[in-house]
């Protein structure tokens, strides 16, 4: 039987991730990076894919938690016999620490703790590299650890327990079995380095001390977070699945740790998220401004600085996180992948696809950031014109639009507005900075002309609602931010007859869907779309409706996971999570949304602003 989504949560230390589920297997892990090949896979086939895991011998029931504030993952295991805890989470650290200590670049520690009676566990050790595809050579090296090695990788697991007690299998294998009594405690390290020799973590009289300043570490990071308003809980959570998001070398945020969870069972909707899309640029920066993490906003803003490098004056639509443009997009057919949903794909064809809405983000980003910036710099201030140059050259092509459909372009009224949101956002930025060799009549001129043509076309009197696209009579979520953008007031007539229509027509058991009879180039139906939902309650709180607003909030966070997880979709029907796994662009549409509310609430809303 397949673990549900809802019994993973995700631990991590802004370089790499891992899923653990309620059974206390470790299911999905890969190193050194977010989108390493997978050492733990199990999550994509059970079988084949490698796991690690430590739960109680014969039947249990278990719940999980994360730690108060932290993103530390507790696991309670309950037998017939007795109760005990699992602690899991990579060891994370700061500067001041990485400095003081010779470290391995990734601890994962596990903590097994009797609570009552006795519990008797069961270890079992699989790691398999490459996506499962093999099965390394694991070597006894007995008080200094398990240890295998795949290409210049070196991973080790060590234990508090005599080394008598683990049996190493040729089969690539190791397992053991331990009793626990209440107030007992064995330790488990997983680490890697990718320098020789090794270097070792140690375990017996430093581990405990290690997990302890960890818990420390995110009790730190999130009690710098400035929201106290409604859903504080919510918001705080959403923040720390950020931050494990967030990939701290260069500030990169990817879309989820995961790749190929299908966004709807036995269908072909399987991507590969571990990398960072542009669309999500404006409101990733409204989110962390908002919460008070101004030291996230410069990293992330400098990735955006570098990784366009390569493609200048043209956007990319996603990049990894190191700002790699191509991300050739293959298929895992030795895996039979989540639910038996195939095709397993790493990379992602994205990377080929041109959205004229990224344009708009990005400078929406940009806009939105300036705040903490006196001035740009040269280099900054010729790529934010360039890109308004690009706009005035291609906002009348033919896109993929943001949902990255693989049919035929057309002119998708989502891209349009998003286009003259970036022309609005460089005027205001070039009037702001008073830079002289901006052509601002020629900006001003195009972003008249564009919206001319959404009103004209992108507007259909008959539905009275835009459209999908350009002429068009068919809905798309995405044409709820058009209020959230700065684009129109959320209580204009045309907004407000758009977002009723989108409503109506878009919703399955209150929970909405992002478009529904539109030819994508896939085959079968997806689930509802997080982020849609949010949108739409943002709307819904800016326009008078607090009441339905703040319980379609409600409603959508009882179908996170008992975590505070949410994935890409939601099935209306059960509340299955499906898709990529926890997805950041659904946390932070929950952010951006409660903050909404909250000001209706307060009665102090704001215009469209991020300060």
């Amino acid at each position: 039987m397949t673990t549900r989504l809802s019994d993973y949560a995700l631990i991590g230390n802004a370089h790499a991730a891992a899923l653990v589920n309620t059974s206390g297997a470790i299911a999905w892990c890969c190193l050194p990076d977010f989108d390493s090949p997978g050492i733990f896979s199990a999550i994509l086939d059970k079988a084949r894919g490698g796991h690690f895991s430590i739960s109680p011998i014969g039947k249990y029931s278990s719940a999980q938690r994360y730690l108060p504030d932290t993103n530390v993952v507790e696991t309670v295991f309950e037998t017939a016999a007795g109760k005990a805890r699992l602690l899991d989470a990579f060891v994370a650290q700061t500067e001041e620490e990485k400095k003081r200590n010779l470290f391995p670049d990734h601890e994962l520690m596990r903590v097994v703790e009797g609570i009552s009676e006795t519990v008797n566990f069961k270890l079992e050790y699989v790691p398999r590299t490459y996506y499962g595809k093999n099965t390394p050579h694991l070597e006894d090296r007995q008080n200094f650890g398990v240890h295998f090695v795949w290409k210049e990788h070196i991973y080790t697991l060590l234990s508090t327990l005599p080394p008598e007690q683990l049996t190493v299998e040729a089969t690539g294998k190791a397992t053991a079995s331990f009793s626990l009594h209440p107030g007992e405690r064995v330790l488990f390290s997983f680490s890697h380095s990718n320098q020789s020799p090794a270097i070792l973590p140690e375990l017996k009289t430093t581990g405990w001390a290690r997990m302890q300043r960890t818990i420390s570490f995110w009790k730190n990071w999130i009690g710098k977070c400035t929201y106290a308003g409604l859903y504080k809980e919510e918001v705080r959570r959403s923040a720390l699945v950020l931050k494990l998001l967030t990939y701290a070398p260069s500030g990169a945020i990817i879309a989820a740790p995961t790749t190929s969870l299908p966004e709807k069972p036995g269908g072909e909707r399987n991507w590969d998220y571990r990398y960072c899309w542009l669309r999500d640029a404006s409101f990733t920066v409204r989110a962390l401004l908002k919460l008070g993490f101004e030291e996230e906003t410069h990293a992330y803003m400098n990735w955006i600085m570098h990784a366009t490098r390569l493609t200048r004056p043209r956007l990319q639509v996603v990049y990894s996180v190191f700002g790699h443009a191509s991300l050739p997009e293959q298929t895992l057919d030795w895996l039979k992948g989540y639910a038996d949903s195939s095709p397993v794909r790493v990379g992602n064809g994205a990377d080929q696809q041109f959205q004229l809405d990224v344009y708009g983000e990005v400078l929406d980003a940009v806009y939105a950031y300036s705040p903490l910036v006196k001035k740009l710099d040269r280099d900054a201030r010729k790529f934010v014109i360039g890109l308004g140059k690009i706009i005035c050259e291609t906002w009348d092509k033919p896109d993929n639009g943001i949902w990255e459909v693989r049919s035929s372009a057309v002119q998708h009224t989502h891209s349009m507005v998003m286009a003259w949101v970036g022309l609005d956002r460089l005027i205001k930025l070039t009037e702001k900075y008073t830079w002289h060799d901006a052509p601002l009549d020629k900006f001003r001129k195009v972003a008249a002309s564009i919206k001319y043509k959404v009103e004209q076309f992108g507007y259909n009197s008959a539905l009275n609602s835009y459209t999908h696209e350009l002429e068009g009579n068919t809905l798309d979520a995405s044409l709820l931010t058009l209020s959230l953008v700065g684009y129109c007031e959320p209580t204009s007539a045309r907004m407000v007859a758009t977002t009723k229509l989108i409503q109506e027509r878009l919703t399955e058991n209150k929970l909405l869907y992002r478009y529904l009879n539109l030819d994508d180039g896939l085959e079968g139906k997806e689930g509802s779309f997080g982020i849609c939902n949010f949108w739409l309650i943002e709307n819904l709180a800016r326009s008078g409706k607090l009441e339905e607003a703040m319980a379609l909030f409600e409603n959508i966070v009882k179908c996170a996971s008992p975590t505070g997880l949410l994935s890409e979709e939601i099935d209306p029907a059960s509340h299955a999570l499906w898709g990529n796994y926890p997805q950041g662009f659904t946390h932070i549409g929950l952010i951006n949304a409660a903050y909404a509310i909250n000001e209706v609430y307060q009665q102090t809303p704001k215009p469209y602003a991020y300060l």
